[in-house]
């Protein structure tokens, strides 16, 4: 059968062709830019994500007692597992660098106004996801670093008022860490929050075919179409970030510390894009946690949420673009200075030294002849 008869066949089924024309004609106004490919590099690296997971989930055993030899098999044992879990951690990180700088162009370009504010809306309910996802794949690897990170994060869920003992004690699945947090955290991780995620982007995608792009202002060129001019630079753009991420794989290598083990502490930090808020808890001691953990990140919560109606005052617009450069400006000058006093407080060095010493003798135990299998610590 010719190929053109076999399109026609299948258009006869299916209505490709329209669906063809619809996605790859869409109208952009202004033309081309650069500043529109964040939308499909996030997509792009979602899919990244999903299947990198994927592969990773046929190596990985969700038990307490077999998570971290799994992990380690991956890393150390399996041909090119320590390259398809790089690719799955650094994407991770680049999927919350995106999702940032989608946010501000959508800010900037005032894309969150009428008729868009639903739109809006989905976008902040994915990037919640997303924090959530990678929060609950730290845990996964059921190492020092992920067990001690984890116990900070749901601590914080603890002093929510009223519901915070509660809401830890169903995060955690008991009044101990053990098994049940760490297959709580990978059905999430695995199951709900992509779930979720694809029915989000879905609605997003949908609202903003409904509406249309917003143009940068102003206006300088012609309308064009997204096929070809706009659909090249979305894909010069997701290649070069899938070209950022495999630098780091093979310059850094994903990190794992040693197994994970309640009855020796560890130098617990979040990682760097939860960071602020950590730092941001130092100045509320005592029984004031609850206005760094809940208090002041919902508020602000709030007044990100609200852009749309603040937008439709005479100086909204701005007063919008100042609470984002605020928000982005505190979050990374706290986040510089936890940076710097770790650095300057030696017993949290010194932690850290005797920390990475248990990671290589776990290592070096796991590679001896009767150590670590993929079948776990026999």
């Amino acid at each position: 059968m010719k190929p053109s008869r076999l399109l026609d066949w299948l258009d006869s089924r299916t209505g490709i062709r329209q669906l063809a024309h619809e996605a790859l004609y869409e109208k952009v106004p202004g033309g081309a830019r650069w500043r529109y490919v964040w939308g499909s590099t996030l997509t792009f690296i979602f899919l990244v994500q999903v299947l990198t997971g994927l592969l990773l989930w046929s190596g990985y055993s969700a038990s307490a007692q077999t998570a971290w030899e799994s992990v380690f098999f991956i890393e150390h044992v399996m041909w090119g597992g320590w390259v398809l879990r790089g690719i799955h951690h650094f994407a991770a990180h680049a999927m919350v660098v995106l999702l940032v700088l989608h946010l501000l162009q959508v800010v900037i370009d005032g894309a969150y106004q009428a008729p868009r504010e639903v739109n809006f809306w989905f976008g902040l309910v994915l990037l919640g996801l997303t924090l959530a996802l990678a929060l609950t794949g730290y845990l996964l690897p059921w190492d020092q670093k992920g067990y001690w990170a984890t116990k900070v994060a749901t601590d914080i869920a603890g002093i929510t008022p009223l519901v915070g003992p509660q809401l830890q004690r169903v995060i955690v699945g008991g009044p101990d860490y053990g098994h049940a947090t760490l297959t709580r955290f990978f059905a999430l991780h695995a199951g709900v929050l992509p779930a979720l995620v694809v029915a989000a982007v879905v609605g997003h995608i949908y609202l903003f075919r409904k509406h249309g792009l917003t143009p940068a202002k102003p206006i300088r060129k012609p309308d064009g179409r997204f096929w070809p001019d706009q659909l090249l630079m979305d894909a010069v753009a997701c290649l070069a970030v899938m070209a950022a991420v495999l630098v780091l794989t093979f310059w850094l290598r994903a990190p794992l510390s040693a197994p994970a083990d309640p009855s020796e502490p560890f130098p617990a930090r979040p990682e760097w894009y939860f960071l602020f808020l950590f730092q941001l808890l130092k100045f509320f001691p005592g029984g004031t946690e609850v206005w760094g953990a809940i208090v002041i990140p919902g508020v602000v919560m709030v007044l990100v949420s609200a852009m749309p109606f603040l937008g439709r005052w005479r100086l909204g617009h701005r007063f919008n673009l100042a609470l984002l450069a605020g928000v982005l400006l505190g979050a990374g000058v706290l986040t510089l200075q936890a940076w710097a006093q770790d650095r300057r407080d030696p017993a949290h060095q010194r932690a850290l030294a005797r920390a990475e010493t248990d990671a290589r003798r776990a290592g070096e135990a796991s590679h001896r002849r009767d150590g670590c299998t993929q079948a776990g610590a026999l």
